[in-house]
């Protein structure tokens, strides 16, 4: 083999693994290349996500409950994407009624396909200011997303949400 084959055979390798580094980068950063492949409206279309409350069977909310709800929308500071859902205070009043919760209360919002979880005080979910809210991502699952401290950036939220569990003290 010559030392020209040699050469022409190097560079190949190189411009190969320039170019895998580079498309791998623009999916993590969700460039134009990814947005290209991804192409998708945002909806909520997977399974009901169960709303745990005390011992009592769990209630579901569901696409067709989703419906029912008003979106709200806020942008994410991280890469100035604007991010709509559903509140997650009305999504737990939907099946617990307002009397029962008090600034002891604690909700906790978990996914166990991502290994994360976030735990809040009613007082912070039922903050407008927060704007805790239920995302639909354009996988039709769920994300936690909120302008809150502690859950403002993308690393804190919870994505692919499926539990919501009430717990009251």
């Amino acid at each position: 083999m010559g030392t020209s084959r040699r050469i022409f055979i190097s560079m190949g390798i190189i411009i190969l693994a320039v170019l895998t580094i580079l498309v791998i980068d623009s999916f993590r950063r969700g460039g134009g290349l990814y947005r290209t492949l991804h192409e998708g409206k945002e909806k909520f279309t997977a399974a009901c996500v169960p709303v745990y409350s005390g011992a009592a069977q769990p209630a579901n909310f569901c696409e067709a409950d989703a419906a029912k709800l008003a979106m709200k929308s806020f942008v994410d500071k991280d890469e100035s994407k604007k991010q709509e859902g559903w509140l997650l205070r009305d999504v737990v009043l939907l099946s617990v009624k307002k009397e029962s919760l008090n600034p002891g209360t604690r909700v906790l919002v978990s996914s166990s396909s991502r290994g994360k979880k976030a735990e809040l005080s009613w007082n912070d979910v039922s903050s407008e200011a927060n704007m805790v809210i239920l995302a639909p991502t354009k996988q039709g699952t769920l994300k936690l997303a909120s302008v809150m401290k502690g859950l403002e950036t993308r690393q804190q939220w919870v994505q692919d949400v499926d539990r919501i569990e009430i717990v009251r003290k």
